[in-house]
């Protein structure tokens, strides 16, 4: 084949690939940041995708595992410059934040946050632990305080509390 055939052959390769691209396509990640992801279709590699499915970062964001097949939304209209995950078979991370509300379930970790503007829900159970160990508890025979077997079983608590919450 000559120059001027592979040339005429590239030209025509990535003419089928653009026209099976269209606007909504499935790709594979290649990686994935806390933002954007790199996606593979094909022979294209696409940069900078966004993970934020609901208007603007803080809305929802689902973040793919590298090597898992995703439905990417091509908001500029076959310019291919402005890119948004809307599906992925494989999350890794989903983040959710309302109003200073954040939901937020992390399968790398194996754990969730679950918080407001004010306070956590793992910083209420353990201010919870921490108040029942320190407990003053009235006896007949005057003031006394938590048994060291009762002590042992809060730390139990506190420890799967720290297992489960960031």
């Amino acid at each position: 084949m000559n120059r001027l055939e592979e040339i005429k052959a590239s030209i025509q390769h990535i003419a089928r690939a653009n026209q099976q691209l269209g606007i909504v396509f499935t790709a594979e990640v290649i990686s994935a940041s806390s933002t954007t992801a790199d996606v593979q279709f094909g022979d294209f590699i696409f940069t900078g995708v966004k993970l934020f499915s609901i208007e603007a970062a803080g809305g929802l964001l689902v973040k793919p595992k590298v090597g898992s097949k995703v439905t990417v939304l091509d908001l500029s209209e076959g310019k291919y410059r402005d890119m948004v995950i809307i599906k992925c078979d494989t999350p890794e991370v989903v983040k959710m934040e309302i109003n200073g509300l954040l939901v937020e379930i992390d399968g790398v970790s194996g754990k969730m946050t679950l918080s407001n503007n004010a306070t956590s829900f793992k910083g209420l159970l353990n201010d919870l632990v921490k108040e029942l160990k320190a407990a003053i508890i009235t006896t007949p025979s005057g003031a006394g305080t938590v048994s060291p077997a009762t002590q042992a079983k809060l730390d139990l608590i506190d420890n799967k509390i720290n297992q489960l919450f960031k």
